[in-house]
Formats: C-alpha cells, structure tokens, sequence
C-alpha cells in the first residue's frame, strides 16, 4: 500500500494542522490539477485542469495516520476523496495519496492561478 501524500494546504510545514503529520519526512513536490480557496479558509485540489499545484510530499506515513487524515478531511462525509495522484519530485514522478474534491466552485471555491495556497489572514 502506498504511504506517501501529497498536500498542499493546512497540513503543510508552516500552517495551523501541521502537527497532524509531526515527525513525518517531507519534501517539495507538484502535481497537476486545479487548486481553488474555498470560503471556510483552507484549500481543494481538483483534478481537472492542468496547472502545477505546489505542495509537500510526506512519506512513509502509517496507515493508522492516513485513517486519522481520512476523518479530519471529511472523506467520510464526502467533503473529500483519498486518491493516488502521480505527483514530482525534481524530474521524478511518483505515485501518492492526495484529497481531492469533485468541484470546489460548488461551494464558493476560488480559483489559485498561481497554484500555491496562502491562508487568508481574516483571523483577528
């Protein structure tokens, strides 16, 4: 089974659920897709269209953590979907978990033309 996830929002070095992956290897990485800033202050990864999305790799992560991400993403809820995505490395392409939503603009999501993803600073 793959243990690797591509992310590219709120689980990132640097923002509010980093510690959900504490301890865990990470590096730079892209991907295709679309990326979009939904309204409730965090990211969606949308699989069609071709930008490059810019995230983090996080590596042999322990199914008993992708199960924990699986219920803070809402994939049970349906909020978001666990696939594997080809994502790179420099020039190496490799296979990894990624959440993904159908279509972000149906609730409000904004295209990121750039395809990296900055919290939004409305906190007080």
């Amino acid at each position: 089974m793959n243990t690797s996830l591509f992310v590219y929002g709120t689980l990132m070095q640097g923002q509010d659920q980093e510690g959900l992956l504490a301890g865990c290897e990470r590096i730079a990485a892209t991907t295709r897709g679309r990326l979009y800033d939904l309204p409730a202050g965090y990211p969606a990864l949308s699989l069609q269209g071709a930008d490059r999305v810019y995230g983090e790799l996080v590596r042999n992560l322990d199914v008993r953590r992708l199960v924990l991400l699986d219920d803070y993403e809402g994939v049970d809820q349906g909020l978001y979907e666990r696939v594997e995505i080809e994502v790179h490395v420099g020039l190496k392409a490799e296979s990894a978990w990624a959440y993904v939503m159908d279509d972000p603009r149906s609730i409000g999501g904004r295209r990121i033309v750039k395809g990296r993803w900055q919290p939004s600073r409305r906190r007080g």
